[in-house]
């Protein structure tokens, strides 16, 4: 009996193993990738992997443009739950390609340039979040995309800073906590170190700087009408 009951032990905690194998989760802090997955084919192409951010919450989204041929899916991960997207839209490689995603009710269009170029998402419809905003940057074969989450403390409370980084190139999305409409933050990394501007000359809303250290970003941001800190973790 004692061994009966053994062999029943050890087989319940197989079986319990073989499905957290096989569980689907968000990439998280620790289980990032450390090398890119974008195909060396199309880094010139509108085929490929795109990486972003989402504000309307906060989230991030990778975007699988037929990089191995065929799949043709999106997944978001918004307050770290895992959305999937798929397609049934017609593409072509190394042309200029506007894609529908759905997720049931939910939907965006993804355009992008025949050579990768100028990625973006619009006419965004998700459930919960009908001030959702995503900024793209596609990954090469030899310059990853990182995404990055995080908050900055302002007057009135706290609002959200995401970042995606691609080489010396970063850009991001600045949302304060009254959720007012603010431009798309663009500027550069020079050994780990940011320097960006919200809006552009001569109407630039702010300025931010920060240090990248491993998976975190930590700086300041400071305008004409106030200052204050900011920091963010890497997510995808």
């Amino acid at each position: 009996m004692k061994k009966l009951y053994t062999y029943l032990v050890a087989c319940v905690m197989l079986i319990s193993c073989s499905k957290d194998k096989n569980k689907t989760e968000p990439e998280t802090g620790g289980n990032l990738s450390t090398a890119p997955t974008a195909k060396v084919t199309y880094d010139n192409k509108n085929y490929g992997i795109y990486k972003g951010v989402f504000v309307g919450s906060t989230g991030n989204v990778l975007i699988n443009f037929k990089n191995d041929g065929t799949t043709l899916s999106a997944n978001f991960v918004i307050d770290s739950k895992l959305y999937t997207y798929t397609s049934n839209s017609s593409t072509t490689e190394g042309t200029n390609s506007t894609i529908t995603f759905r997720n049931n009710n939910d939907y965006f269009d993804f355009t992008v340039n025949a050579d990768g170029s100028n990625p973006t998402i619009a006419n965004i419809h998700i459930s919960g979040h009908s001030n959702a905003i995503v900024r793209v940057l596609k990954e090469a074969s030899n310059a990853q995309v990182y995404c990055f989450e995080g908050t900055f403390t302002e007057q009135g409370g706290n609002g959200t800073l995401n970042l995606v980084i691609k080489k010396d190139k970063v850009e991001g999305l600045f949302i304060p906590a009254d959720f007012q409409v603010i431009p798309p933050l663009k500027g550069s990394v020079t050994n780990n170190n940011i320097t960006a501007g919200i809006g552009e000359e001569p109407n630039k809303i702010a300025t931010i700087t920060g240090v990248i250290t491993e998976k975190n970003i930590k700086g300041n941001w400071s305008s004409d009408t106030g200052s204050g800190s900011w920091e963010a973790h890497r997510t995808l």
